[in-house]
């Protein structure tokens, strides 16, 4: 349920955003150093797939070159827990180009490789399209809060969850659903930069925020039951604009034990870009 208050969203932000720490990246040399607020939910010692994703998407842009291409698609294989220690990223260009830019981006704790992707940089270009080849004009309804707790107390997800973590750093206002039911509509903020002392770009926090998909579209399968996604496949055919993003995510499984997320990402303008993530079931119980 979406948390009973009303107002703007241009009021002052919670007390909780002042207590927390500068960003959820400290750099230390060539290492990102996590901090409490990219933990995951399951244990403290790993940090959730979001800050992981948005520090790919980072890193990414860093390397590339070309200021007029903008990312188009980031995909990221999560190879392993990714521990909450020194983090070395290394990224390289595979494809230059001024069109068109593939980059890869690895990601090592110690000399363990625990995150792959690749990400793609298109070129921007003004042009006219016509009515029936435009992205529907579809929009979720407006967050409606003069301010906005974290994802976890807004969901209301339980005690199983680590205290403190990026489930309870990321603001959200709950529209419907995120239930565990397969399907859930909210709007997201990311209230600290994702590197301490360098810009989060509109679609660094896409990427960032983006991995939430398979919570807020949750498939519970029964008492100690759930998924967990493998991979997260971002496309952004613009950036988003304002601070604020929308998920509308959906989650179905096979009865072999392997799924899919299909999340629609917004703006208050309208869609911005997709996200796709491959699951599989997986025990809850002792978590």
């Amino acid at each position: 349920m979406a948390p009973d208050t009303r107002g703007s969203l241009d009021q002052p932000e919670s007390c909780n955003e002042m207590t927390m720490s500068d960003a959820l990246f400290q750099k230390d040399g060539q290492y990102h150093v996590p901090t409490d607020q990219s933990r995951g939910p399951w244990s403290p010692d790993h940090l959730h797939g979001g800050p992981v994703v948005g520090l790919m998407a980072h890193a990414a842009e860093r390397a590339s070159a070309q200021s007029q291409l903008r990312l188009a698609r980031l995909t990221v294989d999560l190879l392993r827990a990714v521990p909450k220690q020194p983090l070395r990223v290394e990224a390289n260009v595979v494809r230059p180009g001024r069109r068109l830019q593939v980059l890869e981006v690895r990601l090592l704790a110690d000399d363990t490789e625990v995150t792959r992707a690749t990400a793609l940089f298109l070129e921007r270009n003004a042009i006219d399209v016509p009515a029936h080849g435009l992205f529907p004009e579809t929009a979720l309804a407006p967050p409606d809060a003069t301010s906005a707790p974290d994802l976890a107390t807004a969901a209301g997800w339980d005690a199983r969850y680590s205290p403190v973590g990026f489930h309870t750093t990321a603001q959200a206002v709950v529209l419907d659903g995120v239930r565990g039911q397969g399907h859930g509509r909210v709007w997201m903020r990311l209230p600290l930069p994702l590197v301490e002392g360098e810009d989060t770009s509109a679609s660094v926090m896409a990427a960032t925020l983006c991995d939430f998909g398979n919570g807020v579209g949750q498939l519970n399968l029964g008492p100690d039951l759930g998924s967990i996604n493998a991979d997260v496949s971002l496309y952004l055919h613009r950036p988003p604009a304002g601070k604020w993003l929308g998920l509308d995510a959906a989650s179905h499984m096979q009865p072999n034990g392997m799924g899919l997320v299909e999340t629609t990402l917004f703006d208050m303008h309208g869609p911005v870009g997709k996200v796709l993530q491959a699951t599989i079931a997986m025990s809850t119980r002792g978590k």
